[in-house]
Protein backbone atom coordinates (compact mmCIF):
# COMPACT_ATOMS: atom_id res chain seq x y z
CA UNK A 1 0.00 0.00 0.00
CA UNK A 2 1.16 3.31 -0.57
CA UNK A 3 -0.02 6.72 0.70
CA UNK A 4 0.67 10.34 -0.50
CA UNK A 5 -0.32 13.90 0.54
CA UNK A 6 -3.03 14.79 -2.48
CA UNK A 7 -4.68 17.60 -3.79
CA UNK A 8 -8.29 16.20 -5.55
CA UNK A 9 -9.74 17.94 -8.64
CA UNK A 10 -11.46 17.85 -11.49
CA UNK A 11 -11.61 19.10 -15.21
CA UNK A 12 -14.49 17.85 -17.59
CA UNK A 13 -14.55 13.88 -17.13
CA UNK A 14 -11.27 13.96 -15.25
CA UNK A 15 -10.67 13.11 -11.63
CA UNK A 16 -7.06 13.88 -10.65
CA UNK A 17 -4.98 14.12 -7.86
CA UNK A 18 -2.23 16.35 -7.54
CA UNK A 19 0.20 14.55 -5.29
CA UNK A 20 4.09 14.72 -4.37
CA UNK A 21 6.45 11.93 -5.40
CA UNK A 22 10.07 11.39 -4.46
CA UNK A 23 12.41 10.32 -7.37
CA UNK A 24 12.70 6.79 -5.77
CA UNK A 25 8.90 6.15 -5.49
CA UNK A 26 8.58 7.42 -9.20
CA UNK A 27 11.46 5.12 -10.30
CA UNK A 28 9.89 2.29 -8.21
CA UNK A 29 6.67 2.50 -9.21
CA UNK A 30 5.96 4.05 -12.02
CA UNK A 31 6.17 2.45 -15.52
CA UNK A 32 5.97 3.11 -19.19
CA UNK A 33 2.74 2.41 -21.32
CA UNK A 34 5.27 -0.44 -23.10
CA UNK A 35 5.20 -2.56 -19.79
CA UNK A 36 1.79 -2.84 -19.56
CA UNK A 37 0.76 -2.92 -22.95
CA UNK A 38 2.41 -5.51 -25.25
CA UNK A 39 0.34 -4.67 -28.24
CA UNK A 40 1.96 -1.57 -30.32
CA UNK A 41 -0.85 -1.26 -33.03
CA UNK A 42 -2.17 2.07 -34.06
CA UNK A 43 -5.61 1.53 -32.31
CA UNK A 44 -4.12 0.25 -28.76
CA UNK A 45 -0.85 2.63 -28.76
CA UNK A 46 -1.01 4.96 -25.58
CA UNK A 47 2.43 6.17 -25.60
CA UNK A 48 5.09 7.46 -28.10
CA UNK A 49 8.44 5.66 -28.66
CA UNK A 50 11.25 6.33 -25.86
CA UNK A 51 13.86 8.51 -27.34
CA UNK A 52 16.70 6.94 -25.60
CA UNK A 53 19.47 9.36 -26.62
CA UNK A 54 17.72 12.31 -25.45
CA UNK A 55 17.33 10.75 -22.20
CA UNK A 56 21.21 10.49 -21.97
CA UNK A 57 22.75 12.93 -23.30
CA UNK A 58 20.40 15.57 -22.84
CA UNK A 59 18.24 14.92 -19.68
CA UNK A 60 20.69 12.93 -17.35
CA UNK A 61 22.94 15.46 -17.66
CA UNK A 62 21.21 18.24 -16.80
CA UNK A 63 20.23 16.63 -13.46
CA UNK A 64 23.62 15.77 -12.99
CA UNK A 65 24.84 19.11 -13.76
CA UNK A 66 21.91 22.34 -13.06
CA UNK A 67 21.85 22.51 -9.13
CA UNK A 68 18.71 24.38 -10.11
CA UNK A 69 17.28 21.23 -11.85
CA UNK A 70 13.60 21.52 -11.92
CA UNK A 71 11.08 19.72 -13.79
CA UNK A 72 6.87 20.33 -14.43
CA UNK A 73 4.87 17.85 -13.41
CA UNK A 74 4.74 14.50 -15.16
CA UNK A 75 1.35 13.00 -15.93
CA UNK A 76 0.96 9.68 -14.81
CA UNK A 77 -2.35 7.14 -15.00
CA UNK A 78 -3.30 5.05 -13.09
CA UNK A 79 -5.22 1.64 -14.11
CA UNK A 80 -6.58 -1.18 -12.39
CA UNK A 81 -6.56 -0.88 -8.33
CA UNK A 82 -8.46 0.92 -6.12
CA UNK A 83 -7.10 4.51 -5.50
CA UNK A 84 -9.21 5.60 -2.69
CA UNK A 85 -9.12 9.66 -1.27
CA UNK A 86 -9.15 10.39 2.44
CA UNK A 87 -10.21 13.98 2.44
CA UNK A 88 -8.32 15.87 5.73
CA UNK A 89 -10.13 18.46 7.57
CA UNK A 90 -8.31 21.35 8.02
CA UNK A 91 -11.50 24.42 8.35
CA UNK A 92 -11.94 23.19 11.73
CA UNK A 93 -8.47 24.51 12.62
CA UNK A 94 -8.38 27.46 14.67
CA UNK A 95 -5.60 28.58 12.78
CA UNK A 96 -7.51 28.81 9.31
CA UNK A 97 -10.12 30.95 10.39
CA UNK A 98 -10.06 32.30 7.02
CA UNK A 99 -11.43 29.55 5.58
CA UNK A 100 -13.45 28.50 8.22
CA UNK A 101 -17.05 26.33 7.07
CA UNK A 102 -15.58 26.50 3.95
CA UNK A 103 -16.03 23.28 2.46
CA UNK A 104 -13.90 23.27 -0.13
CA UNK A 105 -11.06 23.02 1.72
CA UNK A 106 -12.28 19.88 3.38
CA UNK A 107 -12.93 17.88 -0.34
CA UNK A 108 -9.39 19.09 -1.47
CA UNK A 109 -7.04 18.56 0.49
CA UNK A 110 -6.06 15.18 1.71
CA UNK A 111 -4.31 11.15 1.18
CA UNK A 112 -4.35 9.65 -1.88
CA UNK A 113 -4.34 5.93 -1.01
CA UNK A 114 -3.03 3.26 -3.44
CA UNK A 115 -3.61 -0.79 -2.21
CA UNK A 116 -0.82 -1.76 -4.59
CA UNK A 117 -2.37 -3.56 -7.23
CA UNK A 118 -2.66 -0.15 -9.57
CA UNK A 119 -0.66 -0.47 -12.77
CA UNK A 120 1.34 3.46 -13.03
CA UNK A 121 2.58 4.59 -16.24
CA UNK A 122 3.82 7.90 -17.26
CA UNK A 123 1.04 9.44 -19.78
CA UNK A 124 3.36 12.63 -20.20
CA UNK A 125 7.00 12.85 -19.27
CA UNK A 126 8.07 9.25 -19.99
CA UNK A 127 11.52 10.96 -20.88
CA UNK A 128 11.71 12.78 -17.86
CA UNK A 129 10.92 9.47 -16.16
CA UNK A 130 13.56 7.50 -17.63
CA UNK A 131 16.13 9.75 -17.01
CA UNK A 132 14.71 9.51 -13.11
CA UNK A 133 15.09 5.94 -13.34
CA UNK A 134 18.94 5.78 -15.16
CA UNK A 135 20.55 7.85 -12.40
CA UNK A 136 18.86 5.64 -10.16
CA UNK A 137 19.95 2.36 -11.25
CA UNK A 138 23.34 2.03 -9.80
CA UNK A 139 24.07 -0.76 -12.45
CA UNK A 140 23.89 2.11 -14.99
CA UNK A 141 27.09 3.69 -15.86
CA UNK A 142 25.45 7.16 -16.65
CA UNK A 143 24.47 6.60 -12.48
CA UNK A 144 27.56 8.06 -11.45
CA UNK A 145 27.98 11.46 -10.50
CA UNK A 146 24.06 11.78 -9.68
CA UNK A 147 23.75 14.66 -7.44
CA UNK A 148 23.75 14.00 -3.63
CA UNK A 149 20.63 13.00 -2.28
CA UNK A 150 18.66 12.77 -5.66
CA UNK A 151 16.57 9.64 -4.55
CA UNK A 152 15.12 12.57 -2.25
CA UNK A 153 14.62 14.77 -4.01
CA UNK A 154 10.43 15.76 -4.94
CA UNK A 155 8.18 16.26 -8.06
CA UNK A 156 5.28 17.34 -8.33
CA UNK A 157 2.63 14.44 -9.83
CA UNK A 158 -0.69 14.99 -11.79
CA UNK A 159 -2.32 11.21 -11.49
CA UNK A 160 -5.36 11.18 -13.60
CA UNK A 161 -7.54 7.89 -13.13
CA UNK A 162 -10.89 6.64 -14.71
CA UNK A 163 -14.21 6.98 -13.65
CA UNK A 164 -15.62 3.71 -11.89
CA UNK A 165 -18.56 3.37 -14.68
CA UNK A 166 -15.67 3.62 -17.68
CA UNK A 167 -15.18 0.28 -19.86
CA UNK A 168 -11.40 -0.74 -20.70
CA UNK A 169 -11.62 0.50 -24.23
CA UNK A 170 -13.62 3.81 -23.29
CA UNK A 171 -10.58 4.79 -21.17
CA UNK A 172 -8.23 3.80 -23.24
CA UNK A 173 -9.48 6.21 -25.70
CA UNK A 174 -9.37 8.79 -23.04
CA UNK A 175 -6.09 8.18 -22.02
CA UNK A 176 -4.58 8.24 -26.00
CA UNK A 177 -6.76 11.72 -26.47
CA UNK A 178 -5.26 12.89 -23.36
CA UNK A 179 -1.95 12.18 -24.78
CA UNK A 180 -2.59 13.68 -27.50
CA UNK A 181 -3.92 16.75 -26.20
CA UNK A 182 -0.93 17.26 -23.22
CA UNK A 183 1.50 17.43 -26.42
CA UNK A 184 0.09 18.56 -29.17
CA UNK A 185 -1.01 21.65 -27.35
CA UNK A 186 1.95 22.25 -25.21
CA UNK A 187 4.28 24.48 -27.81
CA UNK A 188 7.89 25.29 -26.36
CA UNK A 189 8.56 28.53 -26.37
CA UNK A 190 10.35 30.39 -28.81
CA UNK A 191 14.04 31.36 -29.82
CA UNK A 192 13.93 34.72 -29.35
CA UNK A 193 11.99 34.19 -26.03
CA UNK A 194 14.98 31.91 -24.75
CA UNK A 195 17.70 34.05 -25.75
CA UNK A 196 16.15 36.96 -24.05
CA UNK A 197 15.14 34.68 -20.91
CA UNK A 198 17.98 31.88 -20.31
CA UNK A 199 20.91 31.89 -18.25
CA UNK A 200 22.56 29.01 -18.64
CA UNK A 201 23.51 29.74 -22.43
CA UNK A 202 26.37 31.89 -22.32
CA UNK A 203 25.65 33.14 -25.78
CA UNK A 204 21.83 34.18 -24.57
CA UNK A 205 23.70 35.94 -21.32
CA UNK A 206 26.56 37.83 -24.02
CA UNK A 207 24.03 38.65 -26.26
CA UNK A 208 21.64 40.84 -24.37
CA UNK A 209 24.55 42.28 -22.25
CA UNK A 210 25.62 43.20 -26.11
CA UNK A 211 22.31 44.94 -26.50
CA UNK A 212 22.14 46.69 -23.43
CA UNK A 213 25.78 47.65 -22.74
CA UNK A 214 27.55 48.57 -26.47
CA UNK A 215 26.98 51.81 -28.03
CA UNK A 216 26.12 50.56 -31.24
CA UNK A 217 23.57 47.94 -29.96
CA UNK A 218 21.81 49.44 -27.21
CA UNK A 219 18.58 51.27 -27.64
CA UNK A 220 18.78 55.28 -27.84
CA UNK A 221 16.53 55.66 -25.03
CA UNK A 222 17.99 53.32 -22.19
CA UNK A 223 14.71 52.89 -19.89
CA UNK A 224 12.78 51.71 -23.18
CA UNK A 225 11.69 47.70 -23.05
CA UNK A 226 12.68 47.19 -26.36
CA UNK A 227 15.71 47.93 -27.86
CA UNK A 228 15.43 50.14 -31.38
CA UNK A 229 18.37 48.72 -33.08
CA UNK A 230 17.28 44.58 -32.46
CA UNK A 231 14.28 43.01 -32.99
CA UNK A 232 13.49 40.91 -30.06
CA UNK A 233 9.79 40.29 -31.59
CA UNK A 234 9.30 36.85 -32.38
CA UNK A 235 11.33 35.42 -35.64
CA UNK A 236 14.22 36.48 -37.73
CA UNK A 237 12.58 37.88 -40.62
CA UNK A 238 13.17 41.66 -41.96
CA UNK A 239 11.33 43.46 -44.18
CA UNK A 240 11.49 46.36 -46.36
CA UNK A 241 10.58 49.53 -44.53
CA UNK A 242 12.02 48.49 -40.93
CA UNK A 243 14.28 50.29 -38.85
CA UNK A 244 15.94 47.20 -37.23
CA UNK A 245 19.52 46.28 -37.78
CA UNK A 246 18.34 42.69 -37.46
CA UNK A 247 17.00 40.71 -34.68
CA UNK A 248 17.71 39.29 -31.62
CA UNK A 249 17.91 35.36 -33.35
CA UNK A 250 20.31 36.57 -35.88
CA UNK A 251 22.59 38.58 -33.34
CA UNK A 252 22.91 35.37 -30.80
CA UNK A 253 24.15 33.17 -34.50
CA UNK A 254 26.61 35.91 -35.45
CA UNK A 255 27.89 35.59 -32.04
CA UNK A 256 28.57 32.33 -32.05
CA UNK A 257 30.15 32.31 -35.36
CA UNK A 258 31.97 35.45 -34.12
CA UNK A 259 33.45 33.70 -31.15
CA UNK A 260 33.78 30.02 -32.47
CA UNK A 261 37.58 30.44 -33.28
CA UNK A 262 39.25 27.51 -34.69
CA UNK A 263 40.65 26.44 -31.04
CA UNK A 264 37.66 26.05 -29.64
CA UNK A 265 36.11 24.29 -32.18
CA UNK A 266 39.25 21.82 -32.22
CA UNK A 267 39.59 21.46 -28.03
CA UNK A 268 36.04 22.64 -26.75
CA UNK A 269 34.37 25.63 -25.00
CA UNK A 270 34.99 26.65 -21.09
CA UNK A 271 37.19 27.82 -18.98
CA UNK A 272 41.15 26.84 -19.37
CA UNK A 273 41.23 24.86 -16.06
CA UNK A 274 38.31 22.63 -17.16
CA UNK A 275 38.34 20.53 -19.90
CA UNK A 276 36.66 21.67 -23.43
CA UNK A 277 32.90 20.93 -24.24
CA UNK A 278 31.32 20.92 -27.49
CA UNK A 279 29.21 23.87 -28.07
CA UNK A 280 25.38 21.65 -28.14
CA UNK A 281 26.29 20.54 -24.29
CA UNK A 282 28.55 24.15 -23.34
CA UNK A 283 25.36 25.98 -24.68
CA UNK A 284 22.90 23.91 -21.92
CA UNK A 285 25.47 24.62 -18.94
CA UNK A 286 26.29 28.16 -17.19
CA UNK A 287 30.48 27.78 -16.88
CA UNK A 288 31.20 27.68 -13.48
CA UNK A 289 33.72 30.89 -13.83
CA UNK A 290 31.80 34.12 -14.17
CA UNK A 291 35.23 35.49 -15.12
CA UNK A 292 34.83 33.01 -18.23
CA UNK A 293 31.56 35.01 -19.45
CA UNK A 294 33.52 38.16 -19.31
CA UNK A 295 36.49 37.22 -21.15
CA UNK A 296 34.07 36.12 -23.79
CA UNK A 297 31.97 39.12 -23.73
CA UNK A 298 35.09 41.68 -24.27
CA UNK A 299 36.45 39.27 -26.96
CA UNK A 300 32.94 39.71 -28.79
CA UNK A 301 32.72 43.18 -28.45
CA UNK A 302 36.15 44.22 -30.13
CA UNK A 303 35.17 41.69 -33.01
CA UNK A 304 32.28 44.02 -33.37
CA UNK A 305 34.47 46.90 -32.56
CA UNK A 306 36.02 45.78 -35.54
CA UNK A 307 33.03 45.33 -37.63
CA UNK A 308 31.67 48.27 -37.68
CA UNK A 309 35.16 50.06 -37.77
CA UNK A 310 35.84 48.39 -40.72
CA UNK A 311 32.50 48.27 -42.37
CA UNK A 312 30.48 51.55 -41.75
CA UNK A 313 27.96 50.84 -44.19
CA UNK A 314 26.72 48.93 -40.76
CA UNK A 315 26.29 52.24 -38.92
CA UNK A 316 23.42 53.00 -42.25
CA UNK A 317 19.96 53.80 -41.61
CA UNK A 318 18.23 50.12 -42.22
CA UNK A 319 15.10 51.86 -43.46
CA UNK A 320 16.64 53.12 -46.83
CA UNK A 321 19.12 49.23 -47.09
CA UNK A 322 16.37 46.52 -47.87
CA UNK A 323 14.67 47.56 -50.91
CA UNK A 324 14.41 44.95 -53.47
CA UNK A 325 13.20 47.60 -56.44
CA UNK A 326 15.81 50.03 -56.11
CA UNK A 327 14.27 51.40 -59.71
CA UNK A 328 11.13 52.39 -57.26
CA UNK A 329 10.94 56.49 -57.37
CA UNK A 330 9.53 56.29 -54.32
CA UNK A 331 13.25 54.53 -52.91
CA UNK A 332 15.07 57.03 -55.01
CA UNK A 333 17.47 57.06 -51.63
CA UNK A 334 17.59 53.68 -50.93
CA UNK A 335 19.45 50.61 -51.82
CA UNK A 336 19.25 47.05 -51.48
CA UNK A 337 22.35 45.48 -48.74
CA UNK A 338 22.99 42.25 -48.19
CA UNK A 339 24.30 42.96 -45.15
CA UNK A 340 20.79 44.24 -43.68
CA UNK A 341 19.50 40.76 -44.42
CA UNK A 342 19.42 38.13 -41.73
CA UNK A 343 21.07 35.42 -44.50
CA UNK A 344 24.33 38.25 -45.17
CA UNK A 345 24.17 39.16 -41.85
CA UNK A 346 25.40 35.17 -41.26
CA UNK A 347 27.02 34.79 -43.74
CA UNK A 348 29.05 38.29 -42.73
CA UNK A 349 30.00 36.67 -39.28
CA UNK A 350 31.25 33.06 -40.73
CA UNK A 351 33.75 35.37 -43.13
CA UNK A 352 35.11 37.42 -40.90
CA UNK A 353 35.91 34.68 -38.58
CA UNK A 354 37.61 32.93 -41.32
CA UNK A 355 39.25 36.33 -41.48
CA UNK A 356 40.40 35.83 -38.15
CA UNK A 357 41.58 32.36 -37.88
CA UNK A 358 43.56 32.80 -41.01
CA UNK A 359 45.19 36.66 -40.35
CA UNK A 360 44.49 37.15 -36.52
CA UNK A 361 48.34 36.15 -35.18
CA UNK A 362 47.46 36.10 -31.64
CA UNK A 363 44.32 35.09 -31.42
CA UNK A 364 44.17 34.13 -27.44
CA UNK A 365 44.61 37.88 -26.92
CA UNK A 366 42.99 40.10 -29.61
CA UNK A 367 42.71 43.62 -29.91
CA UNK A 368 40.65 46.38 -31.99
CA UNK A 369 43.92 47.31 -33.97
CA UNK A 370 44.94 43.55 -34.58
CA UNK A 371 41.19 42.48 -35.49
CA UNK A 372 41.03 45.20 -37.70
CA UNK A 373 43.92 44.67 -39.35
CA UNK A 374 42.33 40.92 -40.12
CA UNK A 375 39.11 41.96 -40.94
CA UNK A 376 40.04 45.24 -43.46
CA UNK A 377 39.35 43.55 -46.41
CA UNK A 378 35.51 42.93 -46.11
CA UNK A 379 35.16 46.87 -47.24
CA UNK A 380 36.20 45.61 -50.50
CA UNK A 381 34.00 42.70 -50.94
CA UNK A 382 30.66 43.25 -52.82
CA UNK A 383 27.43 43.19 -50.91
CA UNK A 384 25.15 44.89 -53.25
CA UNK A 385 22.23 43.19 -54.21
CA UNK A 386 21.86 44.40 -57.87
CA UNK A 387 25.59 43.86 -58.36
CA UNK A 388 27.22 40.53 -58.99
CA UNK A 389 27.47 37.69 -58.09
CA UNK A 390 23.84 38.16 -56.10
CA UNK A 391 21.78 39.27 -58.91
CA UNK A 392 20.03 36.55 -60.45
CA UNK A 393 21.53 34.48 -57.63
CA UNK A 394 20.12 35.66 -54.16
CA UNK A 395 18.03 38.19 -55.36
CA UNK A 396 16.00 36.51 -58.40
CA UNK A 397 12.94 37.79 -60.55
CA UNK A 398 9.43 36.69 -60.05
CA UNK A 399 6.41 37.46 -61.50
CA UNK A 400 3.13 37.42 -59.39
CA UNK A 401 0.80 34.31 -60.38
CA UNK A 402 -2.36 36.94 -59.52
CA UNK A 403 -1.16 40.45 -61.39
CA UNK A 404 1.59 39.10 -63.86
CA UNK A 405 3.72 41.72 -62.58
CA UNK A 406 7.58 41.42 -62.25
CA UNK A 407 9.86 42.02 -59.38
CA UNK A 408 12.44 41.04 -57.77
CA UNK A 409 12.86 38.77 -54.27
CA UNK A 410 14.85 36.97 -51.99
CA UNK A 411 15.64 33.26 -53.54
CA UNK A 412 13.77 30.47 -51.52
CA UNK A 413 14.58 27.49 -53.26
CA UNK A 414 17.96 25.61 -52.49
CA UNK A 415 18.70 28.87 -50.40
CA UNK A 416 20.77 27.44 -47.98
CA UNK A 417 22.90 26.12 -51.01
CA UNK A 418 22.84 28.91 -52.41
CA UNK A 419 24.10 31.11 -49.56
CA UNK A 420 27.03 28.52 -48.83
CA UNK A 421 27.90 29.16 -53.15
CA UNK A 422 27.88 33.10 -52.08
CA UNK A 423 30.09 32.41 -48.74
CA UNK A 424 32.52 30.73 -50.84
CA UNK A 425 32.68 32.89 -53.65
CA UNK A 426 33.55 35.96 -51.11
CA UNK A 427 35.86 33.55 -49.15
CA UNK A 428 37.89 33.12 -52.59
CA UNK A 429 37.73 36.55 -53.45
CA UNK A 430 39.46 37.27 -50.22
CA UNK A 431 42.15 34.20 -50.75
CA UNK A 432 40.60 32.12 -47.90
CA UNK A 433 39.87 29.42 -50.44
CA UNK A 434 42.18 27.76 -53.49
CA UNK A 435 42.92 30.26 -56.11
CA UNK A 436 44.06 27.72 -59.29
CA UNK A 437 42.39 27.89 -62.52
CA UNK A 438 40.38 24.44 -61.57
CA UNK A 439 38.98 25.97 -58.73
CA UNK A 440 37.71 28.80 -60.22
CA UNK A 441 36.08 27.28 -62.97
CA UNK A 442 34.70 24.88 -60.69
CA UNK A 443 33.16 27.75 -58.24
CA UNK A 444 31.79 29.58 -61.79
CA UNK A 445 29.93 26.25 -62.70
CA UNK A 446 28.10 26.06 -59.44
CA UNK A 447 27.43 29.36 -59.08
CA UNK A 448 25.90 29.40 -63.01
CA UNK A 449 23.72 26.43 -61.56
CA UNK A 450 21.73 28.15 -58.79
CA UNK A 451 20.91 31.32 -61.73
CA UNK A 452 17.29 32.10 -62.46
CA UNK A 453 17.18 33.37 -65.49
CA UNK A 454 16.56 37.73 -65.82
CA UNK A 455 13.38 36.76 -68.33
CA UNK A 456 12.60 33.92 -66.31
CA UNK A 457 13.08 31.10 -69.23
CA UNK A 458 11.88 27.77 -69.41
CA UNK A 459 14.57 25.43 -68.57
CA UNK A 460 16.14 24.32 -72.01
CA UNK A 461 15.30 27.44 -73.74
CA UNK A 462 18.37 29.62 -72.74
CA UNK A 463 19.26 32.10 -75.41
CA UNK A 464 22.86 33.55 -76.48
CA UNK A 465 21.76 36.87 -74.35
CA UNK A 466 21.45 35.01 -71.01
CA UNK A 467 24.36 33.15 -71.33
CA UNK A 468 26.23 36.31 -72.25
CA UNK A 469 24.60 38.38 -69.08
CA UNK A 470 26.03 35.61 -67.28
CA UNK A 471 29.73 35.68 -68.33
CA UNK A 472 29.26 39.09 -67.98
CA UNK A 473 28.43 38.86 -64.20
CA UNK A 474 31.12 36.37 -63.83
CA UNK A 475 33.70 38.56 -64.98
CA UNK A 476 32.56 41.51 -62.51
CA UNK A 477 33.29 38.54 -59.68
CA UNK A 478 37.10 38.26 -61.34
CA UNK A 479 37.45 41.83 -61.34
CA UNK A 480 36.48 42.04 -57.86
CA UNK A 481 39.28 39.41 -56.81
CA UNK A 482 41.64 41.26 -58.96
CA UNK A 483 40.87 44.38 -57.43
CA UNK A 484 41.41 43.41 -54.05
CA UNK A 485 44.35 45.70 -52.66
CA UNK A 486 46.24 43.30 -50.99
Amino acid sequence: MSIYPALRSRMGTWNYYVVKMTARELSQNVMYASAIHDDITLDRAIQRELNKSRVKKEIVVYLKRQPHRFFSSIVIAALEGNPKFEPVEVTADPRFTLIHNDRRFDEAFGVLQFDGTEKYYALDGQHRLSAIKTLLDRNDPLSDGAPKGFEDDEFSVIVVVPNEKDSNDVFMKKYRRLFSYLNRYAKPTGKSTNIIMDEDDTFAIITRRLITDHPFFQSDARRQMKSTRIKTDKGQNLKTGDSYFTSIETLYEMNIALLSSSKRITHGWGPDNEEGEDLKKFIQFRPSSEEYIDSLYDELEIYWDGLLAELPVLQSDPTKMRFHEITDRKNKDGTDHLLFWPIGQQMLAEIARELLNKRLHDQENPTTETVRFALKYLNQLEWQLQQAPWKYFLLVPSISARTGKRSWTMRNQDRTKAVRCGQIIQQWILGLEYDDADFANNLKNQWESFLIPGDLQPEGSINQSWQQTVEELWQQVEDQKSAMAW
